[in-house]
C-alpha cells in the first residue's frame, strides 16, 4: 500500500489530539455546531423589531413619473418600524439594510395628497415580515415649476436726515433684480409678488446697504411659506439711497456757430424752463442749471425754429419728473432771411508747391435781426475751406462761413465749394 493511504497508528492519533494547532480549531467548530443544534431545537423562531427605517417612494413606470410630477416635501423625515419573525440565527444576523420600506405611486394620476399603504420587502425568504408601523402615510405629489419674479425692496423704518430724502430701496445680490422661484405648481401659482425686506428703523444721513430676506406674497399681501420652495439667490441686500432734491433752471445750448457769434443773443423758450433734480447730495449742491443737448445753429431758420433735445445730466442725478425730451422754440420775432452770393472763399492748409482756385457759393441764406441782415453785403461774409491732405485735382468740400463784425447773424444750412488744386 502506498504512503498516501497508510492508516494512522494509535500513537499518531494520540499525537494529533495533543497538538494545539489541531485541537483548538476543532474545539471551536464543535462548539459552534453544538450551539446551532441547541438553538434550532430549543428556540427555533424569534421576533425582532427594526426602528428608524426610512421610507422610499417607488415612482418607476407610473403616471406621475412619466408626466414629470415630483414628491412635495421630505418623506425621509418620517421613520418607520418593521417587525420580522424567523429562525433565531437568521433574525439575529439581519441588518436594517436588509429591509426596504416603500410606498408605490401607481395610483397617483393627478397632483394632490394621497394616503398610501406602506410595504416592507425582505432580503431573503428565510424570515417573514409581521407588520409595518405606521401602516399608511400621506404623500403629496405635484408638478414643479420655475417662475421669474422682479424683486422689490422694502426698507422698513428707513428715514432721512432733515433736508434729505430716503429713496426707494434697491435690491442687490440678484441678477437684474429677477429672482427664480422653483416649487410645487400649486404654491408657485399663488405668488403675486416678491419683496426683499430689511429692518432699518433709524434715520440715515447717507446711503447704506442692509442684509435682507425674501418674502413671497399672495394677492392679499399675505406671506407664503418658503417650505418646499427653492430660490436662486442666497445673500440678498437692500441699498437705501439718501438723496437731495433741488429746483434748477434749464438752459439751451448751441453749436456750429459762425466765428464771433454770441449765442447769448439767441432768444428761446423751453417747455420745461425749470425742473426738479434729485441725486447724490454732494453732486446736487454743485449744480445750478441743467444744459440741454446742443442745437445746430445752421439748422435754425424762420421755418424751422422748434427743436426736440435731451437733458445732459451728471452721473447719479436724475429728473424727478423723468422728462426725456425738452422742446426748445427759437424766438425769431423781428428776424428776416436774405440770400447772397459768397465770392470770397479762402483756402487753408494747402501743401507747399500747390495752388488752388475755389468756386463762389451762390444762394447762401442768412438769418438774423432785421437791422443787422439788411446791412450785410457779399463782402461781409467769407467762406473758408480746409485743404489739408488734398492732392492735385478737383475736390468738393464743405465750407465754414464767417461774418465780419457781426455776432448775431448766422447762415442757414450747409454749403460746399469746388476746389481745383494744381502745381504752382
Amino acid at each position: 500500500m502506498s504512503d498516501k493511504f497508510k492508516i494512522l497508528k494509535p500513537s499518531a492519533l494520540k499525537g494529533l489530539l495533543y497538538n494545539k494547532r489541531v485541537i483548538i480549531p476543532l474545539s471551536i467548530f464543535l462548539a459552534f455546531v453544538l450551539w446551532l443544534v441547541i438553538t434550532t431545537q430549543e428556540n427555533p423562531m424569534r421576533e425582532r423589531t427594526f426602528t428608524n427605517l426610512t421610507l422610499n417612494v417607488n415612482m418607476e413606470n407610473t403616471f406621475a413619473d412619466e408626466n414629470g410630477m415630483n414628491i412635495v416635501g421630505d418623506v425621509s423625515s418620517q421613520k418607520f418600524s418593521v417587525v420580522v419573525r424567523g429562525p433565531s440565527y437568521v433574525v439575529s444576523s439581519l441588518r436594517p439594510e436588509d429591509l426596504t420600506v416603500y410606498v408605490s405611486a401607481a395610483t397617483v394620476d393627478e397632483p394632490g395628497q394621497y394616503k398610501l399603504d406602506v410595504v416592507a420587502s425582505r432580503s431573503s425568504t428565510n424570515y417573514e415580515i409581521l407588520s409595518v408601523s405606521p401602516s399608511t402615510v400621506k404623500v403629496e405629489f405635484d408638478y414643479f415649476d420655475t417662475k421669474d419674479f422682479t424683486v422689490k425692496a422694502d426698507a422698513k423704518g428707513a428715514a432721512a436726515k432733515e433736508g434729505l430724502i430716503a429713496e426707494a430701496g434697491i435690491v442687490s445680490g440678484i441678477e437684474g433684480d429677477v429672482l427664480k422661484v422653483k416649487g410645487p405648481r400649486s404654491k408657485v401659482n399663488k405668488i403675486a409678488s416678491v419683496v426683499a425686506v430689511c429692518d432699518v428703523d433709524r434715520v440715515l444721513s447717507e446711503t447704506e446697504t442692509f442684509d435682507a430676506h425674501i418674502n413671497l406674497l399672495d394677492e392679499g399681501g399675505k406671506v407664503i411659506s418658503l417650505e418646499n420652495i427653492t430660490l436662486n439667490a442666497e445673500a440678498v441686500k437692500v441699498k437705501v439711497p439718501i438723496s437731495k432734491r433741488k429746483t434748477v433752471s434749464v438752459v439751451a445750448d448751441f453749436t456750429n456757430l459762425p466765428g464771433g457769434f454770441d449765442k447769448s443773443t439767441i432768444k428761446y423758450a423751453i417747455d420745461h424752463a425749470n425742473v426738479d433734480i434729485i441725486g447724490n447730495p454732494d453732486i446736487i449742491d454743485k449744480i445750478s442749471k441743467i444744459d440741454l443737448s446742443a442745437i445746430d445753429v445752421s439748422q435754425i431758420s424762420l421755418n424751422n425754429k422748434q427743436f426736440a433735445v435731451t437733458p445732459k445730466l451728471p452721473e447719479g442725478v436724475r429728473l424727478v419728473d423723468n422728462f426725456e425730451i425738452f422742446t426748445v422754440t427759437i424766438d425769431t420775432l423781428g428776424y428776416i432771411e436774405k440770400t447772397i452770393t459768397v465770392s470770397t472763399v479762402k483756402a487753408v492748409n494747402l501743401k507747399a508747391g500747390l495752388k488752388s482756385v475755389q468756386t463762389s457759393i451762390r444762394n447762401v441764406k442768412i438769418c438774423g435781426p432785421r437791422a443787422a441782415v439788411n446791412k450785410i453785403t457779399a463782402d461781409v461774409l467769407t467762406a473758408q475751406v480746409d485743404l489739408i491732405d488734398k492732392a492735385e485735382g478737383q475736390h468738393s468740400l464743405n465750407v465754414i462761413m464767417n461774418f465780419k463784425n457781426y455776432k448775431n447773424v448766422w447762415v442757414c444750412g450747409a454749403y460746399t465749394t469746388t476746389a481745383t488744386i494744381t502745381k504752382k
